[in-house]
């Protein structure tokens, strides 16, 4: 583990002996989703969020949601990468955004056979391992927490 770097050793030394003595019952695991659990490359190419594989055909969500999601892109992607908006406005139009798509995936009805799909697409794979991680947290029923800002 020469790559990883440690912030306080002492801290993470007495995390270790509280969670041997048994208070792996209060661990969970909080994690983002893309590019975190999921490659962010494959084979040298870019791998699209989540949201971009439901953007991208109307097979997953409908053609209205295509339509209207990439409207919301289309709007809201160049605040997000122009340098020049200031910070405040780049956030409350960054709220604006997410708030807006999610009411949009309610109302389409995305739901957990939808994300399915996605994923037997193969357009997003998960890092080398994530299984193994998966099945050591379900050995030892720790939570996993997925927070994302992508959906």
């Amino acid at each position: 583990m020469n790559n990883v770097g440690i912030s306080n050793p002492l801290k993470l030394e007495k995390l270790k002996r509280e969670i041997k003595k048994g208070g792996a019952k209060k661990l969970h695991i909080r994690s983002d989703f893309e590019r975190t659990l999921t490659y962010a490359f494959v084979d040298g190419e870019k791998v699209p969020s989540i949201l971009s594989v439901l953007r991208s055909s109307g097979d997953y969500l409908g053609d209205d949601y295509v339509k209207d999601a990439q409207a919301l892109f289309e709007k809201y992607h160049p605040i997000e990468i122009n340098s020049k908006v200031p910070i405040e406005e780049k956030k409350n139009a960054m709220e604006e955004w997410w708030l807006t798509h999610f009411d949009l995936l309610t109302k389409k009805g995305l739901n957990k056979r939808h994300l399915e799909k996605v994923v037997e697409s193969g357009k997003i794979r998960l890092r080398k391992g994530a299984e193994e991680f998966f099945g050591i947290l379900r050995k030892y029923n720790i939570p996993l927490i997925i927070i994302s800002s992508s959906g």
